[in-house]
């Protein structure tokens, strides 16, 4: 998917890239080159970085670079003609964390881009582990959002990154009872709690679809007062000047987190296309940690339908998150008017916003 922008010689293709498994990287752009790039290696997000190291230079629209070890998030300044823009991979690397990413780079209406590094998107940080820590201090994080429920941080408390980081617990309290259900239970009897309450439904005939369980959760994040409450907070955050760079995350990264950077990117005007495609980077992210819960399952049950029913709750459908956004384009016409309407955003709220994260 190609992000583009508006520059001084017409419509310019980004850059994108990616590290593989082998420690490369890997640029690609999907409009074939006819003038020079060059590529510069720094660790700050800033176009204008005075520390820079020029790694390449070349007309090829897809070529791989190894960089030696460093102790620092990379970025990439890239030359392409009249323009110069900072690029950088969509994961970032947080030892024991599986799906922390960045929502920069997304092309916005307007022709401008989502800055690098001011907005990230991840699964619970007591997942990390000090070198995890290490990380997630040197990406500068000033908030945190914790969509958890009080249950689920007293089972798991995040550990401090740094003191000077400012955390707001907002609970949008929008699961459906099966899952409310897992995070009540005890830390060590959650899954075997679930898979009783779903084995006792069946039993009884009142099993429903598994997937209706998951797109009411999604309306709910619409319509539920406490999940506006808690997503009109998460956006005010996001407006003061002050707050970034923000981390907004829940359990998993999916449900809840995939709601509220779904409304930080719609209000900065990110199409839906490139929304979804966000939204549905989770489910890459969580291919090896689902099979790991999968295999867990199986030992409490070998039951296919409960199996069925619990893979519901742990996978990532783009229809999941349409449902949503498109309930909120049906009713409210655009994001940026849901948002002033019924999460209490004002106008300067919103200019606010994309002040500080497009260029």
């Amino acid at each position: 998917m190609s992000l583009a922008r508006k520059g001084a010689s017409g419509l310019v293709e980004r850059f994108k890239v990616e590290k593989n498994e082998q420690n490369e990287y890997i640029f690609t752009t999907e409009k074939k080159q006819d003038e020079t790039v060059t590529v510069f290696l720094t660790t700050s997000n800033d176009v204008k970085a005075a520390q820079k190291k020029q790694l390449i230079v070349t007309t090829a629209s897809t070529f791989t670079l190894t960089l030696e070890a460093i102790s620092e998030r990379p970025y990439f300044i890239i030359e392409q003609g009249a323009e110069s823009y900072v690029i950088a991979t969509r994961n970032v690397d947080v030892p024991h964390m599986n799906n922390f990413r960045d929502m920069g780079g997304y092309a916005t209406e307007s022709g401008q881009h989502i800055k690098w590094g001011m907005l990230y998107r991840s699964d619970q940080i007591c997942n990390a582990n000090d070198a995890g820590l290490k990380a997630l201090n040197q990406l500068g994080i000033r908030t945190i959002i914790d969509y958890r429920s009080l249950d689920e941080i007293e089972k798991y408390p995040n550990p401090t990154i740094n003191p000077a980081v400012t955390t707001y617990h907002l609970d949008p309290n929008a699961h459906a009872a099966e899952l409310s259900a897992q995070f009540q239970a005890s830390k060590e009897d959650e899954d075997k709690n679930l898979i009783a309450s779903i084995i006792e439904q069946k039993n009884k005939g009142a099993l429903v679809d598994r997937y209706d369980i998951v797109m009411e959760q999604y309306n709910n994040f619409v319509s539920k007062e406490k999940s506006k409450a808690a997503f009109g907070k998460m956006l005010k955050v996001v407006a003061n000047p002050e707050a970034a760079p923000i981390d907004q995350h829940c359990r998993g990264g999916k449900d809840r987190t995939g709601f509220g950077a779904m409304l930080v990117l719609g209000v900065l005007g990110v199409s839906k296309e490139e929304i979804v495609a966000d939204y549905m980077l989770t489910y890459q992210n969580r291919v090896k940690r689902n099979e790991t819960k999968m295999a867990l399952y199986k030992k409490l049950t070998q039951d296919e339908d409960v199996l069925n029913y619990l893979y519901s709750l742990i996978e990532t459908r783009a229809e999941f998150i349409e449902t949503s956004y498109d309930k909120i384009i049906k009713e409210y016409g655009t994001m940026s008017h849901y948002a002033t309407t019924e999460l209490g955003l004002t106008d300067v709220d919103i200019a606010n916003m994309k002040m500080l994260y497009l260029e």
